[in-house]
């Protein structure tokens, strides 16, 4: 197993004690940010791992603009399907959490979009 997915599995279901993890999403969990110089509507889906679909929307991301989004997921990875009206998507498998840096980035420019884990 790959160190990033042992790091994810490891702290997937347990705290730092090992106890269960029932921490909720408290900050933003996807962020969103559009260098085209017009209004980009991203679609996104997000699924849980077994397959079933835990959050979708719409959103409209100005020129040049940043949005935040709080899905209120319980922490873990889910993969995030991401695309835009011009049909072209990307996804990624992103952990979503608490901490600052567990949430998906999503950016547009040019005429795509790509999502990462992470801020960084």
């Amino acid at each position: 197993m790959p160190a990033k997915e042992a790091y994810r599995a490891a702290h997937r279901t347990t705290d730092h004690s090992g106890n269960p993890d029932t921490r909720r999403v408290s900050g933003e969990s996807l962020v969103l940010r559009n260098y085209d110089d017009s209004t980009q509507d991203v679609q996104i889906t997000i699924t849980d791992d077994n397959g079933e679909t835990t959050f979708t929307r719409s959103v409209s991301v100005g020129p040049q603009d940043t949005v935040s989004i709080q899905t209120r997921l319980e922490r873990a990875v889910y993969r995030v399907d991401v695309r835009l009206d011009n049909g072209v998507g990307d996804r990624a498998d992103c952990l979503l959490g608490s901490d600052p840096n567990e949430c998906a980035k999503i950016e547009t420019g040019n005429g795509v979009v790509s999502v990462v884990e992470g801020y960084f």
